[in-house]
């Protein structure tokens, strides 16, 4: 008898120009008060502002942490974390690249979970508990963690990257503007692009 595949996907993937307008539906459909997730290249081209002017013509609280760099790590999954559970917020928008998606995937499931990011890598603890549901909105087209049950986040002491698999890992909405990526510079576009066409061709 042969094994089985199983394809996991968000529970909804929003895409095409405007998509982002449904940003604030679903975040009335998942929680009360929002932790943003980015870095500070998103809040200098004004992307963190889009987020925010919805959320507040909404009247929906939110929090942000915007620290995240080219390169996630546990300190930043630390800082996130405590930002999160000190302004008890129970749903998570994460804007930017792969970098601050994974971030905001490793928060969502230690701020349910307890513990430390690394403990979940290799299956050595156990995920127990749902993760606060993650919105993912993506900046560029290179590493589609919008969509992946994987993080990868930089073990600081020991200097490793960990790549940690895992169905909670799956955000809960992916909303795919492509507004977001006309201010990106010219090279990430193209060496993003060409990121997506080699995973297209493994695929195939």
């Amino acid at each position: 008898m042969k094994g089985y595949s199983k394809f996991c996907m968000p529970n909804s993937v929003f895409y095409g120009e405007n998509s982002l307008a449904q940003l604030g539906e679903q975040v009335r459909a998942y929680g009360k008060k929002v932790l943003l997730i980015s870095d500070r290249v998103m809040e200098k081209i004004g992307h963190v502002r889009s987020c925010k002017k919805i959320l507040e013509d909404l009247n929906v609280s939110y929090a942000a942490y915007l620290d995240v760099n080219t390169e996630p790590t546990d300190l930043h999954v630390n800082e996130a974390l405590n930002l999160c559970l000190r302004e008890q917020c129970d749903v998570i928008i994460a804007i930017g690249g792969g970098s601050c998606i994974d971030a905001a995937k490793a928060v969502a499931v230690v701020a349910t979970n307890g513990g430390y990011i690394g403990d979940f890598e290799g299956g050595k603890s156990p995920i127990t508990e749902d993760p606060l549901p993650l919105i993912a909105i993506p900046t560029t087209a290179g590493t589609g963690s919008e969509v992946t049950n994987v993080t990868v986040i930089t073990n600081t002491k020991e200097d490793i990257k960990m790549m940690i698999k895992h169905q909670a890992f799956l955000p809960k909405v992916a909303i795919v503007d492509p507004i977001f990526t006309i201010s990106t510079p010219s090279q990430v576009t193209a060496a993003t692009g060409i990121d997506a066409l080699c995973h297209a061709v493994e695929a195939y």
